[in-house]
């Protein structure tokens, strides 16, 4: 049978804080079977919740989301997008030039 927990009930509406999904997770862990977490009624997520959210869900693969409004599923899928994306730097050619004058720089400037 599934458990399922009202995240309206168990922490708002409004939820801003990545602490919020360590409640979360401090209510599911040691639980077996399916989990259900209801956002019915949540408004708001913000970006650092939904990050730690992310992280509680790659830790628990019997958890299944339901009743998310189209914000809450923006954010997660912007978090989702977000890690699961292979990140890459940008080899990036840069020269430092030390300028030791205002008439350096004013001359530097017209360059560029």
């Amino acid at each position: 049978m599934d458990k399922v927990f009202k995240i309206s009930e168990l922490i708002g509406t409004d939820i801003r804080s990545r602490a919020n999904a360590n409640i979360i997770r401090s209510v599911i862990d040691g639980l077996n079977g399916r989990i259900v977490l209801d956002f019915a009624n949540v408004t708001f997520i913000s970006r650092s919740f939904t990050d730690e959210l992310y992280n509680v869900m790659k830790e628990h693969c019997n958890l299944k989301l339901i009743n998310e409004s189209e914000f809450v599923k923006s954010m997660l899928t912007a978090v989702t997008q977000g890690r699961e994306s292979k990140r890459t730097s940008i080899n990036d050619k840069s020269e430092v030039k030390e300028i030791k004058d205002m008439k350096s720089l004013e001359l530097f400037l017209s360059t560029i």
